[in-house]
């Protein structure tokens, strides 16, 4: 059966039961939660001129769903800048998924889905008509997506790694830390004999719990001290998570009542995402960024969930906390500059491809 491609403005112009059931079917990624992307759509985390949802039908199924963002910063650290020597600058910007903030990228495919090569010709075709000089998809691992990308011509090249713990081999938290390599091991029993004797407590909240807000002012503070003030803005991350509902849970590291780290997680099957993180070190002798993996890793043993995801950067902080690396690409593509006939995207409509 013909495919048939839809061009969409807005998340919530494609049918939420097609949508939901692809997602489902893919597995339910938390960064394509229907809530999230509807999230990152009203409360973008870095500045954005449009959203664009290529949709491939078969029939009246959803079989698959590329998404980008025209995004005016979106390297915000020089990652693509450094390892594909494109530079994304303002206004137009790149044509890209996913937004920054996301390092599990993919096309949402169905299995055996034929999709992907044709929807990357597509949005090849509408950088092009908004005049946007790049477009492709970013932190990308998924090899269904990344064998799309090669076949519609894309240049794929490592951007970097992200870090993942399998907790599969182990029994429970504390046979996680006598594998760990030796120094890891050493630091984090020392780590947890100081927390223990300053009386510290965690604590997992949910979104609807009070202490929200000042979970994300920790993530802002943090990274605004290692030279990223823009990159986690109080108030649209904020509402940002508060439409994520129950797929975001917030593990808190204490001392009495100050917080002395905070992780923001999103909770999938068999996954759990360590998405954000924000620590203060003034509050206590132990180290709150162990202590966080610590609570994190105990929250992920609780709850019957295999692998946690620990995000990018600090490879070798991480790799000592059993943190294993996997890869990501960036598969883009250069598109003809044409002066674009309007700043909106257009109506939905349907290319068929045969």
């Amino acid at each position: 059966m013909p495919l048939t491609i839809t061009h969409h403005g807005r998340i919530d112009a494609i049918d939420a039961d097609a949508l939901a059931g692809l997602w489902e079917d893919c597995g339910r990624p938390a960064f394509y939660h229907p809530a999230l992307l509807l999230a990152a759509e009203r409360h973008p985390l870095l500045p954005l001129s449009g959203a664009h949802y290529l949709a491939a039908w078969e029939g009246g199924r959803l079989d698959a769903l590329l998404i980008a963002y025209q995004q005016t910063a979106p390297d915000p650290f020089g990652t693509l800048a450094r390892t594909t020597g494109i530079v994304f600058a303002p206004p137009e910007g790149g044509l890209l998924g996913h937004f920054a903030h996301c390092y599990d990228s993919r096309i949402l495919m169905r299995p055996g889905s034929a999709a992907g090569e044709p929807l990357l010709l597509r949005l090849e075709a509408v950088a092009a008509e908004l005049g946007v000089p790049g477009c492709g998809i970013t932190n990308l691992a998924d090899p269904e997506s990344l064998a799309a990308a090669e076949r519609a011509g894309y240049a794929v090249n490592v951007m970097h790694d992200r870090f993942i713990i399998d907790l599969g081999p182990y029994r429970d938290f504390d046979d996680y830390v006598a594998h760990l390599p030796r120094h890891g091991r050493q630091e984090m029993r020392r780590q947890l004999r100081k927390f223990a004797a300053e009386g510290g407590g965690t604590a997992v909240l949910r979104p609807g719990d009070a202490g929200l807000e000042d979970a994300v002012r920790l993530c802002h503070l943090t990274s605004a001290r290692n030279g990223t003030p823009h990159y986690y803005p109080v108030d649209s991350f904020t509402r940002f998570l508060e439409l994520c509902g129950d797929l975001v849970s917030v593990v808190s590291v204490c001392i009495g009542d100050r917080r002395a780290a905070a992780v923001i997680c999103l909770d999938e099957p068999g996954r759990l995402h360590m998405w954000a993180g924000g620590v203060v070190y003034e509050h206590s002798d132990f180290s709150p960024y162990t202590l966080m993996f610590a609570a994190c890793v105990r929250h992920a043993f609780a709850s019957g969930v295999r692998f946690v995801e620990a995000g990018r950067t600090n490879p070798r902080i991480k790799e000592r906390l059993g943190c294993a690396p996997k890869p990501l690409y960036s598969a883009l593509r250069s598109a003809p500059y044409r002066s674009p006939q309007a700043t909106e995207p257009r109506p939905a409509h349907a290319d068929r491809i045969d």
